[in-house]
């Protein structure tokens, strides 16, 4: 009889299979430290008196640990802690593998593992009560841990392979030599290697795929240069509910409160563009953490603002009038002639202090991009200018005449056409739709009060409109995204915006019924890892880990003082349990009176290959039917056993 269960992870290999996982995710020191302590019951010779209640309340203790985990790390990583959840895995069931090789019955009885076993008490059947050993598939999911490292490396593959390999070679059959064997692993090593290359390729498009979809829900950073931003990529933004940053003032503010990110001066093919320019630094002032980024000494007024950042470098969103910029977090600040404020700080939630002034921060005078228009829009604002009238006015009665004109003959629309830089889109808009997002107005509007000779310039960010009382601040989302522009006149840069008002109460209509939800999982992942901005403290996520210090002292003085007996060398409770397991089969004694008249069983030779090789073909068919029956009643978990069990005797007494 060949036997089938899954014995026990082999000396060394759940050690192996940890070490390969700490040197893939940069836990080296924690896989060490679990792998020790899991291969050392192999050199002691006392196990703890597990009663069923202790292993119960373990493995429902990682069960807690595991939510826990996943919650925190969804929180701070969004859907990409996927992959953190993933290679945090082998420390969820450390517990599991403390209470097996540590325990007396070598194994975890499935009702600890199925709390629908666990509710059946004593009336569980053997087939679904019974002990399995975790060894192998905590080596298995060791190993798929470490792949959420991405550690694109070969050696990773040469290790894994190396693993499989110390696995088969004792369960090889004896049909073929060692040679043969060790050709076989490597051809299958080869087309494996092959393989990889394309599953890589199918992963990346997969990740792509669902991060897109994700995306609404999602956490990002602002993109550090800005150097240019298609029509079109604020409008995929306001269809989304995440939240880009929060806004707390000492007072609410009349709305809505304008944060730009950046201007852009050169404007075709439906792209608004920037020359290459350097970012200035900023000197910190002495002794604080502190930047002055305008010329005014005092703050008016002060707002503390909170973004999340996956990257160290990125623009952030600030108010024209900024005058101060501070903050415990912040490395270094710079400035570019286009109005973007570049900071560099730790990764994650941080928090920053603007202080505002009366005065808006000074951008460079305009250049002969900021009254330049593609010679594929001119005729465009040539014919719209001079039905308007506009060259005939003055540069004052040429704004309240534009702003009139998009008031009067357009409206807000979020279901644009998706742009493409070869389409006459905007000139679509002018003529025909006359309906678009704010994307549409400000670079209309742009470019018409350019064609009147008032240089101008394209600007994005974001419009502040929402107000959280339950979090006592203003909820900045990645559907406020918008888009205005700044027209120069009399020396100084003014700010316009022809989107029609309605434009964000309409967006606030479309939010999804998961919002409150994600509002409270973005609140938690703030408070989890967000820091004060004068605090000298670690944010929470640093200390949070010590909590688990008590809890692990705890369970170690709890069962080190439980009964300890004497090592159980064998694995009777377990192979007794496999034996009640469907290896009861009344085919068995046929198989060995068989044995006794013909050839045996070789190694890896299933019944049906063996009947046909030692019997007459007459003899062999008739046991064909009884045999798949057999297979039914040993490998099917959701077949009818006692059934089963009962054809297969009658079946035997047809053939006497």
């Amino acid at each position: 009889m060949v036997n089938t269960k899954l014995g026990p992870a082999p000396p060394g290999l759940t050690l192996a299979s940890l070490l390969i996982w700490g040197w893939q995710t940069q836990h080296m020191f924690y896989a060490t430290i679990v792998g020790l302590l899991l291969e050392l019951p192999l050199f002691i010779k006392w196990r703890i008196n597990f009663t069923d209640k202790d292993v119960n309340q373990l493995v429902d203790l990682s069960g807690v640990i595991f939510f826990v985990i996943t919650v925190y790390v969804f929180v701070n990583y969004s859907f990409q802690g996927i992959y953190k959840i993933l290679e945090l895995l082998p420390l969820t069931l450390l517990l599991l593998m403390l209470a097996q090789n540590y325990g007396v019955q070598n194994g975890l009885k499935t009702s600890a593992l199925f709390i629908s076993i666990r509710r059946l008490g004593e009336n569980a059947s053997p087939d679904v009560l019974y002990s399995i050993d975790i060894g192998m598939p905590f080596v298995f999911i060791s190993l798929m841990s470490a792949s959420s490292g991405n550690q694109h490396s070969d050696y990773f593959f040469i290790a894994c392979v190396l693993i499989i390999a110390w696995l088969l070679f004792p369960q090889r059959t004896e049909h073929f030599s060692n040679v043969t064997w060790f050709c076989s692993i490597v051809f299958a090593c080869f087309f494996a290697y092959l393989a990889q290359g394309g599953l890589q390729q199918l992963q990346y498009q997969s990740e792509a795929f669902f991060l897109e979809l994700f995306e609404q829900y999602g956490w990002k950073s602002t993109d550090p240069e800005h150097s240019s931003t298609s029509i079109g990529s604020l409008g995929r933004l306001k269809l989304s509910d995440r939240i880009m940053f929060r806004v707390k003032a000492d007072k609410k503010s009349p709305i809505p409160l304008y944060f730009r990110e950046t201007s852009y001066s050169k404007y075709e093919y439906g792209s608004w563009r920037n020359p290459k320019i350097d970012f200035d630094i900023i000197g910190r002032l002495p002794g604080k953490n502190e930047w002055r980024l305008n010329k005014n000494k005092f703050d008016k007024e002060t707002i503390d603002v909170s973004i999340y950042l996956q990257d160290r470098a990125a623009i952030i969103p600030v108010p024209d009038n900024i005058n101060t910029l501070s903050g415990k977090d912040l490395v270094q600040v710079e400035t570019s002639v286009y109005g973007a404020t570049r900071i560099e700080a730790r990764e994650g939630w941080i928090n920053y202090r603007l202080g505002l002034s009366d005065h808006d921060f000074v951008e460079a005078p305009p250049a002969s991009e900021d009254l330049n228009i593609s010679l594929n829009y001119k005729s465009d604002f040539e014919q719209i200018a001079a039905r308007l009238e506009l060259y005939s006015k003055t540069p004052m009665e040429v704004i309240k005449t534009v702003q009139r004109y998009f008031k009067d003959n357009f409206y807000y629309s979020i279901s644009q056409n998706q742009r493409y830089t070869k389409g006459q889109y905007l000139t679509k808009f002018l003529f025909k739709d006359k309906k678009g997002h704010c994307e549409y107005f400000a670079t209309a509007t742009a470019l018409l009060l350019r064609e009147a000779g008032i240089p101008t310039r394209y600007t994005i960010g974001y419009s502040v409109q929402e107000y959280s009382e339950w979090q006592g601040t203003y909820l900045v989302r990645a559907r406020h995204a918008h888009a205005w522009l700044k027209y120069y006149i009399d020396g100084a840069w003014h700010n316009m915006d022809t989107t029609p008002s309605v434009w964000a109460p309409m967006e606030a209509e479309d939010r999804t019924l998961l919002e409150p939800i994600m509002d409270l999982l973005s609140w938690l992942r703030y408070k989890t890892t967000g820091s004060d901005i004068d605090s000298k403290e670690e944010p929470p996520s640093k200390w949070m880990l010590w909590l688990l210090v008590p809890l692990a002292v705890y369970l170690a003085w709890h069962f080190y003082t439980k009964q300890r007996v004497e090592k159980n060398n064998n694995l009777d409770t377990i192979d007794s349990v496999y034996d009640r397991f469907g290896t009861d089969s009344p085919l068995y004694p046929l198989i060995k009176r068989i044995e006794q008249e013909a050839d045996s069983r070789q190694s890896g030779e299933t019944l049906m290959t063996w009947i046909k090789r030692v019997l007459p073909d007459k003899r062999a068919n008739q046991y064909f039917d009884l045999i798949i029956l057999h297979n039914s009643y040993r490998f099917n978990p959701m077949s009818d056993k006692q059934e089963e069990k009962k054809m297969i005797r009658d079946a035997l007494e047809s053939l006497r």
